[in-house]
């Protein structure tokens, strides 16, 4: 045991000099012509003072990870709890900081119970209609920008998804198989009319390496322009790995950015542990990799997306002890740029360089 012990020390202080890193010379908001922004918890701005200082000093923007989501804001039908949500605008207000709501509608399980429960299209229609009236008035004028709907479309063929349950039968809000595939420029329409001074995405993952749902996302805002729904940005989350191909990514923003949309990175991070290994500690090489990563998607986006189009680029958290990958892997990972400790790492570094380059 305790030779095993010697080991996992031994490989911890290794990997904490590997990824070592002066205080960085430059802010993550000093160094992007663009806004850069933090996925954030209320809880951790009240509870930790490196997070609330990191968030201060690094970013100009913020996007709830979750208490903006209906499954915070209406578990009950009809009980509104704006609490925490309160609270981290207000935060966001007092330090200038601008708020992306995240989200009006999304399909997973975590949807509220209640909502879940509706089989009636008209009844599910306007339960969805009141509930994005509501919150988005409630917000109107804090909030600049919405994800309206998020990741409608199926990741296998494309199409708008029509699933009741997903693959560990959990049961799901199947939008799309009550209300039709139409009813995604329907919420648009709604979230329009609750703050018309709103700008309102469409936010979706995978769209740098699965074409069908690229392909998707541009014949909707085909279709949007034609018919006049408003729309003004596309969300690219974009949860990669170090492994994942440039060349996809750099589609991505291209084909997006061709729809004269605004453009948003909006839930940015960069997995090492791509086989998912029990314990993990990053080599060299995976550092290394992530930091060229972090690097090449912040100068991509700046190359391949207009100027007038760049809303900005987003990470889902901040440090390590954020990030929602370990829990959803059920093993160890390092995804951010700042570590658990909220220090910059060498990830940091490379997105602070794909920020200032020329």
């Amino acid at each position: 045991m305790l030779f095993k012990n010697t080991i996992i020390l031994c490989g911890l202080a290794a990997f904490m000099q590997v990824n070592a890193q002066q205080a960085p010379s430059v802010t993550l908001k000093e160094a992007a012509a663009f806004p850069v922004g933090f996925a954030i918890d209320p809880v951790r701005v009240k509870n930790s003072e490196p997070f609330r200082r990191t968030v201060l000093e690094q970013a100009d923007g913020i996007t709830a990870t979750n208490c903006m989501k209906p499954s915070r804001i209406a578990r009950q039908k009809g009980v509104y709890d704006f609490d925490q949500a309160d609270q981290l605008i207000d935060f966001a207000i007092a330090n200038g900081k601008r708020v992306h709501g995240h989200t009006f509608v999304w399909y997973i399980d975590s949807a509220p119970g209640w909502m879940k429960q509706i089989r009636d299209s008209t009844e599910l229609e306007n339960a969805l209609k009141n509930y994005i009236q509501a919150v988005g008035t409630h917000f109107k004028g804090k909030v600049a920008s919405w994800d309206v709907v998020n990741e409608a479309f199926d990741n296998k063929t494309g199409a708008v998804r029509q699933d009741s349950v997903d693959q560990d039968g959990k049961t799901l809000l199947n939008v799309g198989g009550i209300l039709g595939k139409d009813y995604v420029a329907r919420m648009f329409q709604y979230a329009h009319q609750a703050d018309p001074g709103a700008l309102l995405f469409y936010n979706e993952y995978d769209q740098e390496k699965n074409a069908g749902k690229l392909n998707a996302v541009l014949g909707m805002v085909a279709d949007f322009k034609k018919r006049g729904i408003p729309i003004h940005g596309l969300g690219l989350q974009m949860h990669i790995n170090v492994n994942t191909p440039d060349a996809g990514i750099e589609n991505a923003l291209k084909k997006l950015a061709e729809t004269g949309l605004l453009i948003h990175i909006s839930e940015l991070d960069i997995s090492m542990n791509t086989a998912r290994t029990k314990p993990f500690q990053p080599t060299a090489e995976q550092l290394e990799k992530q930091y060229r990563k972090y690097k090449f998607v912040a100068d991509a986006y700046k190359r391949l997306v207009p100027e007038k189009q760049q809303f900005g680029i987003t990470t889902w958290g901040i440090g390590d002890a954020d990030s929602w990958i370990p829990g959803f892997c059920k093993c160890e990972d390092y995804p951010l740029p700042f570590d658990k400790e909220y220090r910059a790492k060498k990830a940091f570094a490379g997105f602070a360089e794909g920020l200032q380059s020329k």
